[in-house]
């Protein structure tokens, strides 16, 4: 255990795991503060938090401005929980590429972004960091700040241009998105709130689903086979 914990601090991707335990604990310790001014406003932004962690972006941001957040609590709040995923995710990715650190958890999604890597093989190669920034920036399946940073490393880029480069993509790609669901969301609400929370927990639900797929399908296919 003493080995591990060594392991994981040490070096450069030692340094952005360390950096982002000390975001959260500052997030943390934030919220706590919100909760003892605002409570309404703590609870908001924890579902957003929690919206962006374990659904995505799209659903984050549309959840904080059915909440009616303010613009810069929505993308600053987005921001800030995306770059913790990727200075988490990427230092586990780094070690386990190493065969230092074995996360089970998260080695298929590892072997899903080693394949979009081969993927656009030509492309990060003769653009190097525009490639990168661009893949970040564009809102597709399997493309996005962890996948972007993870590639970044498997081309070879350094650790902290690679973390910079995806820090600048996300905010440029979340204020993006920001203005056009907040179009998106102002028409939904001039027609009728009730009908707008369907819309937002019906969209809640698919992106669970789709998230979740391949533990769903691998709980059924194992009650067939009992069966």
């Amino acid at each position: 255990m003493k080995l591990l914990i060594e392991n994981l601090f040490k070096g450069k991707e030692g340094n952005i795991f360390l950096l982002a335990l000390l975001m959260i604990f500052l997030l943390v310790i934030l919220i706590i503060f919100c909760y003892q001014i605002d409570s309404s406003l703590a609870n908001k932004i924890t579902a957003m938090v929690l919206s962006n962690v374990f659904i995505g972006r799209v659903p984050a941001l549309s959840l904080g401005y059915a909440s009616e957040l303010s613009h810069f609590i929505i993308i600053s709040t987005n921001i800030y929980t995306e770059i913790i995923l990727v200075m988490i995710i990427y230092p586990l990715f780094v070690l386990s590429f190493k065969g230092i650190v074995k996360v089970k958890a998260l080695e298929s999604f590892f072997e899903e972004v080693k394949q979009k890597k081969n993927e656009h093989k030509a492309s990060f190669e003769k653009y190097g960091k525009f490639a990168l920034f661009v893949f970040v920036l564009i809102p597709f399946w399997m493309t996005g700040p962890i996948v972007g940073s993870i590639i970044g490393y498997l081309i070879g880029m350094r650790h902290y241009n690679i973390i910079f480069i995806v820090f600048i993509s996300t905010v440029f790609s979340i204020s993006l998105w920001a203005i056009f669901l907040q179009e998106i969301m102002d028409l939904i609400l001039g027609l009728d709130s009730q009908f707008m929370w369907i819309i937002l927990f019906l969209i809640f639900f698919l992106l669970l689903l789709f998230r979740f797929k391949k533990v769903i399908l691998a709980k059924i296919r194992n009650i067939f086979k009992k069966g």
